[in-house]
C-alpha cells in the first residue's frame, strides 16, 4: 500500500495516489507567487487604493480584492517552497557539497515559514512582525538560491547561467532597496527626532521611490533563481544517475 504523502520517491512527490514531477513543481513554486504578487500589484493600482506610486510590494496587502489574492497565493506558495527545498535537498543531495547543502535547506525552511506569516501580517495591524518576517523571506531566499547554487558540482547548464544572473540582479536590488531605506530612516530620525518605526511612509517616499522598484526587481530575481532549478533536474534526471531522481 502506498503512503499517503511520498516526498522522497524517484519521481517527484506522490500525494492520495497523484503524482507531481519536480520540474512540473518547480513550475508552480514559481508560477503561484509570481501571478499572486502581479495581480494583486495591478488590482491594487487600478482600484486606486495605493497611497503612492511607486509602491512596495507589502502595500498591495491592502483591504479589498487585492488582499485575499496577496494573502492566500503567497501562503500556498510558502507551502509549496517549503516542499521545493526539501526535494532539492534530496535530490541533489548524493553529488552535492553536504554542508552548504544542509545550510541551503535550513534556509529555505526558514524563508518558507516566515513568508506563511508575512502573508497575513499586514503592514498597518503588524508593522514590526512585517518588517521582520520580511527581512528573513528576502534575505533568506537569496542565501537559499545562493547556496544552493554553490553547493551543486560546476555545469554549463542553462540553469545554472540563468541563475548567475537572476542572484546578481537580485544582490544589486537587495542593496538598493536596503540602502536606500536606510538612508531614508537616518534621515527621518534626524530630522523628525523620533524613533525609525515612528516615521510614516510618506515621510520615506523620496527614498521609496527607489527602493520599492527594487523590491519588485528583487523578488523577480529571486523567482529567476526558483524557476532555474528545473533545468538542473532536467540535466540531472538525463543523466541517469542512481539517485534519487525523476525518470
Amino acid at each position: 500500500m502506498r503512503p499517503m504523502f511520498d516526498f522522497t520517491s524517484s519521481d517527484g512527490i506522490g500525494f492520495f495516489n497523484r503524482r507531481i514531477k519536480d520540474t512540473q513543481l518547480i513550475q508552480i513554486s514559481w508560477i503561484l507567487p509570481t501571478a499572486s504578487i502581479i495581480i494583486a500589484t495591478l488590482i491594487h493600482y487600478f482600484s486606486g487604493n495605493y497611497r503612492d506610486i511607486p509602491f512596495f510590494i507589502s502595500e498591495t496587502d491592502h483591504p479589498g480584492l487585492e488582499d485575499h489574492v496577496f494573502s492566500i497565493g503567497l501562503f500556498l506558495s510558502s507551502l509549496t517552497q517549503i516542499i521545493v527545498s526539501f526535494r532539492l535537498y534530496i535530490l541533489f543531495k548524493p553529488i552535492a557539497s553536504p554542508k552548504l547543502h544542509l545550510f541551503a535547506l535550513l534556509c529555505g525552511l526558514a524563508t518558507s515559514t516566515h513568508l506563511a506569516v508575512l502573508a497575513f501580517a499586514t503592514m498597518d495591524q503588524y508593522l514590526e512582525i512585517h518588517i521582520y518576517t520580511a527581512m528573513v523571506v528576502f534575505h533568506g531566499g537569496f542565501a537559499w538560491a545562493f547556496a544552493t547554487h554553490f553547493s551543486l558540482p560546476k555545469s554549463k547548464s542553462k540553469g545554472r547561467k540563468v541563475r548567475v544572473y537572476s542572484l546578481l540582479l537580485a544582490f544589486t536590488s537587495l542593496l538598493v532597496m536596503t540602502v536606500s531605506i536606510r538612508d531614508g530612516i537616518k534621515s527621518g530620525e534626524k530630522e523628525l527626532g523620533v524613533h525609525s518605526s515612528e516615521i510614516g511612509l510618506e515621510y520615506l517616499q523620496p527614498w521609496v521611490d527607489y527602493a520599492a522598484p527594487a523590491e519588485y526587481l528583487l523578488f523577480f530575481g529571486l523567482i529567476g533563481c526558483l524557476a532555474s532549478f528545473r533545468w538542473d533536474v532536467k540535466e540531472h534526471a538525463s543523466k541517469g544517475q542512481d539517485t534519487p531522481i525523476e525518470s
